[in-house]
């Protein structure tokens, strides 16, 4: 491990590799939270991250990270783990903590509760007034076509959903989707994501019959 290497000023002690993200550890030994983790990309990019006053937690923590990322790496299609694909960053504060999420994410329940958030993200709205949300425009057309047909009472699991159905989906879902948004078709982000959920297993459908009448051959 490189010893010079920090990151906000905790010192990078370990690094488990996974794909092409790696899970660090990092110590702060004046800090209150002395420990801490990080999803990393590129050596440089730190998110997510998962703080404690405790060695083995985090430990225990930097492990779990990896092997949750191994297992799903694991159990789904290669275009369902592309890295190159569409997402949404949302700014979610509360209380004066802030949190930085990327959207689809397995960790969504976490992420907030590391900010003292213990709402089910079902119940987190996007017009909440305690809970400030601001979805991030990035400049990608559709993700930010999808982005402008959020409403107020859109959770975060309605965000993560989509991102995860229509943004991360079956390239040939989205394709379609993006032509029908760029024809203003929608108004409402929940018919997006049922038309994402239809098409969807239309296309699988097709597949299966497809499976089928070759067999009968």
């Amino acid at each position: 491990m490189d010893g010079n290497r920090t990151n906000a000023g905790y010192l990078i002690t370990a690094s488990i590799p996974v794909g092409n993200v790696e899970f660090v550890l990092g110590v702060d030994r004046k800090g209150q939270e002395k420990y801490v983790t990080w999803e990393c990309r590129n050596k440089t990019e730190y998110s997510f991250g998962h703080y404690t006053d405790e060695l083995f937690k985090a430990i225990k923590d930097l492990c779990q990270r990896a092997m949750a990322e191994v297992q799903y790496l694991e159990q789904h299609e290669p275009w369902e783990i592309r890295r190159d694909v569409d997402f949404f960053i949302a700014m979610v504060e509360y209380q004066g903590n802030h949190a930085a999420i990327q959207f689809p994410t397995r960790e969504l329940p976490d992420l907030l509760g590391s900010i003292g958030i213990t709402l089910a993200p079902e119940r987190v709205y996007l017009g909440s007034r305690e809970i400030k949300v601001q979805l991030q425009r990035g400049g990608d057309k559709f993700a930010d076509a999808l982005v402008s047909l959020f409403q107020e009472d859109n959770s975060l699991r309605m965000v993560n959903e989509v991102a995860k159905e229509v943004l991360c989906s079956d390239w040939r879902v989205k394709g379609w989707l993006e032509e029908r948004v760029g024809k203003d078709t929608y108004h409402d982000i929940e018919d997006v994501l049922r038309d994402a959920v239809m098409y969807k297993k239309y296309l699988k459908d097709v597949e299966e019959r497809g499976k089928k009448s070759g067999w009968e051959r």
